[in-house]
């Protein structure tokens, strides 16, 4: 694709920047730049239009640029769109922010045209990390396997994939570190590679439970659908879960840890009411279960209510006497740190 008909998405709410922003681009070629000055307008426009790059501020007054880039992570078709931010200083927890969310690259203003052409060129090239691609052929060819009925080739190869699921948590620790060390962009390579393997790694779960289901383990589907749903909780993609642990529910599994994690989800999404419904589920399935009384403790405290969280704390310290969280939050509540 020539430089003309690359489509790129610049968004900011300073008009001013905006401008000098798309001279700095047009300068190195880059003539098709649509320009919008917030994060709405600029989601109403990936939504209806073809862009192949989006770079938007890191700070704006209604929406930021990294609440932009979460959602536009979550949305299927556009998770793997090239994202950067601007900024005039980014900060370590700017870094850390933008690298989690998986940014593709930080531009800083004044903007130099020089970064700016190397950076979108390596974006346009799409070029994989090896890890990143072979895990992806790895997939692809389990995926195969299902489709020829060769489940238990097709679990090996799926098995063998998950067992490396300690490779994103391996990556965001260099992100951490470099940005630490001030190395931005060596960070930020990193926890992009971190969130592209997450992303693979809640698919090859996901088609583990198709595996299993088509085999007629009802239970090991559960069990992966269940692992699917809390790398997407974990991730902030709460539909995807949401959809996945209705669906173990509509399957008459009726588990401790379906009812616990569909509260945990709704807390994440600031809905305590069937937060509270869910973990009250849960307790009747397990009700010796120290960590769903922990729970609804911590969701009492997002109430405001130090007094009925209290209970639910020292209920989940009575179930386990080394309970360690809940004895500091308990601590915290009588210090009236809470």
């Amino acid at each position: 694709m020539t430089l003309s008909l690359y489509t790129i998405l610049a968004v900011n709410d300073d008009e001013n920047i905006l401008q000098q922003l798309t001279a700095a681009l047009k300068e190195i070629g880059f003539s098709n730049v649509m320009m919008v000055i917030d994060s709405n307008s600029a989601w109403a426009v990936l939504q209806s239009k073809k862009i192949d790059c989006v770079i938007s501020a890191y700070e704006m007054d209604e929406i930021s640029g990294p609440a932009l880039l979460k959602r536009v992570r979550r949305e299927a078709g556009l998770a793997d769109l090239p994202f950067f931010l601007t900024d005039a200083a980014f900060t370590k927890i700017k870094v850390l922010t933008a690298g989690q969310t998986g940014v593709t690259g930080l531009f800083v203003i004044p903007f130099k045209t020089q970064n700016i052409q190397q950076k979108l060129s390596a974006a346009r090239k799409q070029i994989k990390d090896p890890v990143v691609e072979q895990t992806e052929q790895r997939l692809e060819k389990g995926l195969q396997c299902i489709e020829s009925g060769q489940y238990d080739q097709a679990l090996e190869i799926f098995q063998s994939l998950v067992s490396q699921r300690e490779n994103p948590e391996y990556f965001f620790n260099i992100g951490f570190i470099k940005t630490n060390q001030g190395q931005h962009k060596e960070a930020i390579d990193a926890f992009y590679k971190a969130t592209q393997l997450d992303r693979l790694f809640v698919k090859a779960y996901e088609a583990m439970a198709k595996a299993y289901e088509a085999m007629g383990n009802i239970e090991k589907t559960q069990e992966c659908m269940q692992v699917a749903a809390e790398i997407y909780i974990d991730t902030d993609k709460l539909v995807n879960a949401e959809e996945i642990l209705h669906q173990i529910l509509e399957s008459g599994s009726h588990s401790l840890n379906v009812f616990n994690t569909l509260g945990v989800l709704h807390r994440k999404k600031g809905d305590t009411e069937n937060a509270l419904r869910h973990y009250k589920k849960a307790l009747k399935v397990h009700p010796d279960e120290p960590y769903i009384y922990y729970n609804i403790g911590r969701l009492y405290l997002d109430m405001k209510n130090a007094a009925e969280a209290k209970t639910y704390f020292q209920t989940a310290l009575d179930k386990d006497h080394e309970f360690e969280e809940a004895k500091q939050v308990l601590k915290a509540i009588d210090l009236g740190f809470i």
